[in-house]
């Protein structure tokens, strides 16, 4: 068998045979034309097609389609082949689920579609997101697995696995939606970057930290997108038309185009009379020796304000006495005040606390200041507010 991987084999009747004092149970197969048959032991069948140009389906394995043929590994186990069972549900759909939303998502895919997303991810495309490029390319499948959108309740999303190892190591690793590697996979000139960002000079971020795996906010949000981004391949999508398909950190994601900020990473921006910095995603810096070396750049003779900026929201700091002083904080994410599919930006004073031999700025009393609906909201413009527009908040006033 393992000399015929692309030929369907056919099955027409189980026989028993005895072999070296033991029965055993066996199947008798043969190809369309006769050529190959024979009698197999029913413990090397897996019921599976394979298909012209490459793809194999695997129904009892929950596989709808791969571009790598079955292999047993040494133990004889089918291990992670077998995406039913245990393996069945969703690790990489995170933060919120909306059912009404993610239903659309849930249907099976064509079959043109199916062949178009495995034959892309067949390509060199060194210009996508690490974990799509995951395996060096060793094959792609694609799993309908569980996503939960309730207790209890669950509906099957079509995702797609990337073999990390060779055929036999069997070690599949889900990696993506499949609806967001279609949308890549249907961009022009194979979806190369409309813009790249290098860490060493820009720091790019989902500002608000909204990142979705589909093509709709209202389907599932995680909150917790820090960044970098590194690739915009397309803008344009989701209900609105208002979504980016992005690198972030090193995953395919849909953020808000709105929100998507852009910071320098090797000196303080200044604008409307605030200074802004920003975190570094640079690999071998900390962000703590890096907001250092870039305060020293800041000139307080044209600004005594800074604002040290997260994709989560902001914390404003005001030079007095030689000595940058903690004023607040804003932030779009915390999950005390975002229960569901809303934001909820909140607002804290930044205290000075000790814990041991440290002291840092902390938050204290902190309270929502205002909400939007819905979870694609544009909320960059509230970064660039004036100072005026928070102070109201310090005493627990409103904005002026």
């Amino acid at each position: 068998m393992k000399n015929y991987p692309r030929t369907n084999l056919y099955a027409t009747k189980r026989v028993t045979i005895k072999t070296h004092n033991y029965f055993g149970s066996y199947y008798y197969v043969h190809s369309a034309n006769n050529k190959i048959k024979g009698y197999v032991w029913h413990g090397r069948l897996i019921q599976g097609k394979y298909y012209r140009g490459g793809f194999y389906s695997y129904p009892t394995l929950n596989v709808l389609l791969s571009n790598r043929a079955f292999r047993r590994g040494a133990s004889h186990s089918i291990g992670q082949w077998n995406a039913s069972g245990i393996y069945a549900s969703s690790g990489r759909i995170h933060g919120k689920i909306n059912q009404d939303g993610i239903s659309r998502f849930s249907k099976t895919p064509s079959f043109s579609d199916q062949k178009r997303v495995l034959n892309y991810l067949k390509k060199d495309h060194p210009y996508l997101p690490e974990m799509l490029n995951y395996g060096n390319h060793n094959g792609a499948r694609i799993i309908m697995r569980k996503v939960y959108d309730a207790p209890n309740h669950w509906v099957r999303v079509p995702m797609i696995d990337i073999l990390n190892g060779n055929a036999t190591s069997g070690n599949w690793e889900e990696i993506n939606a499949f609806s967001a590697v279609l949308d890549l996979a249907k961009l022009p000139n194979g979806a190369k970057p409309i813009a790249t960002y290098d860490v060493n000079q820009v720091s790019v971020m989902p500002f608000g930290g909204r990142g979705f795996d589909f093509a709709d906010p209202n389907a599932q949000v995680a909150t917790y997108n820090s960044g970098p981004i590194t690739h915009v391949y397309g803008n344009g999508f989701g209900p609105n038309h208002n979504l980016s398909l992005v690198d972030l950190n090193r995953w395919l994601r849909y953020v808000p185009t709105s929100n998507i900020l852009k910071l320098s990473n090797t000196q303080p921006t200044l604008k409307d009379g605030i200074w802004y910095v920003a975190p570094t995603f640079q690999g071998n810096v900390s962000n703590e020796a890096h907001q250092s070396n870039i305060l020293k750049l800041i000139d307080t003779s044209k600004s005594q304000y800074y604002r040290y900026v997260t994709s989560y929201g902001f914390s404003q700091y005001h030079y007095e006495n030689g000595k940058w002083q903690g004023q607040y904080q804003v932030i779009f994410n915390n999950p005390m005040f975002n229960p569901g599919n809303q934001i909820h930006m909140t607002f804290a004073n930044l205290v000075l606390k000790t814990s041991g031999n440290d002291t840092s700025w902390s938050p204290a009393n902190e309270r929502e200041i205002q909400s939007f609906n819905d979870n694609d909201t544009e909320v960059l413009p509230y970064l660039y507010k004036p100072v005026s527009y928070y102070d109201g908040f310090l005493n627990n006033g409103n904005a002026s």
